[in-house]
């Protein structure tokens, strides 16, 4: 759980970048913050089982968290939509 947590985090995080040009923001709506926060939920359910794999929860709980807060800012800033 927490490897496929990581690598949908490291999805979202790439969909971010591409959200954060001016008039994609859009994208944030549709794969940014669903991928965000459904890579948190795997990452917290990867913690839970308390396998060898938990560096890789911590990290994608990190960044899904980072991606999500960022792409949260950057549609503050272009008004829910640019």
């Amino acid at each position: 759980m927490a490897f496929i947590g990581f690598i949908l985090s490291l999805v979202a995080g790439a969909f971010m970048l591409i959200g954060l040009i001016p008039f994609l923001g859009w994208i944030n709506w549709f794969t940014t913050l669903p991928l965000s926060i459904a890579a948190a939920v795997l990452c917290g359910l990867g913690l839970n089982r308390k396998s060898h794999l938990s560096i890789l929860g911590v990290a994608g709980l990190i960044i899904s968290l980072l991606v999500f807060f960022i792409g949260v800012g950057r549609l503050f800033v272009g008004c829910g939509i640019f």
